[in-house]
């Protein structure tokens, strides 16, 4: 591997030969990681390799990952597109730890089908829903799209494998959902739901599996709240009703007069 960029002090030059730091990713290409321990270096370092045919992979596959493209002026860069269709949405060791389906890698598809990017799609729905540019709900929709958008661009991260992420896609479409719904007065009472502790127009709205889920949750909630007025409402009327006429000698209600 030789650096592909000059370091401040010393020889340390783009060119210079050096072995490749622990903790650095890549590909057979190019790859970035810490700054050789001799360099004094603070921060990532650009490297390239001298021979790719005889290169292995900088580092083993990590499910988090996407191998990392630079463009043609040595900064790391990957088109939306390209990088969506290169992510997998994979079963990791000790589970994912959110109820309801993962819906992350269907949303950014949706974003390429429907505008290009994750910021377009943005732009799309606060259009489609004539949402006011001073909501907050719109600054936050927009901040949790660019930031999608630079982790899978610029970052190259395989986001769906990703629980953090996965709760960034899933307030998106809590939001997207609650302005569907009632664009004057939108409803966030669904929200434990959708972002699991506890396809429609326009800007990639809610996955149809999330909604289907949420759907069920309140169902089961209702029925019960229905069953539990049902009970309250028998044990009134039994308390309403008179007592029966009895025969005893009691002066009681119900007793014999003599």
């Amino acid at each position: 591997w030789a650096l592909d960029e000059d370091l401040m002090g010393g020889d340390w030059k783009k060119g210079k030969l050096v072995s490749l730091p622990p903790g650095s990713f890549g590909d057979q290409q190019r790859a970035i990681g810490p700054a050789p321990m001799a360099a004094g270096h603070v921060g990532l370092v650009c490297y390239r390799s001298v021979d790719p045919a005889a290169t292995p992979r900088a580092v083993e596959r990590d499910a988090r990952m996407l191998p990392v493209k630079f463009d043609a002026h040595g900064d790391r860069y990957r088109v939306f597109q390209e990088t969506v269709s290169m992510m997998t949405a994979d079963e990791l060791p000790g589970g994912f730890g959110l109820e309801g389906p993962r819906t992350l890698l269907p949303l950014l598809k949706s974003s390429v089908q429907q505008g290009g990017s994750p910021e377009l799609s943005h732009m799309e729905w606060k259009r489609n829903y004539a949402v006011p540019s001073g909501d907050r709900a719109v600054y936050e929709d927009e901040a949790l799209c660019l930031a999608l958008q630079f982790m899978t661009t610029i970052d190259q991260i395989n986001v769906p494998n990703l629980k953090g992420c996965e709760l960034m896609g899933r307030r998106i479409q809590l939001i997207r959902e609650a302005y569907r719904i009632s664009p004057s007065a939108p409803d966030f009472s669904a929200s434990d739901h959708f972002m699991g502790w506890g396809r429609r127009r326009g800007g990639g709205a809610a996955q149809q599996s999330l909604t289907s889920y949420i759907a069920d949750q309140l169902r089961t909630e209702a029925s019960i709240a229905k069953e539990s007025r049902k009970a309250r409402e028998e044990k009134n009327l039994r308390a309403q009703r008179p007592a029966p006429k009895g025969k005893g000698k009691g002066k009681g209600e119900g007793a014999e007069e003599k």
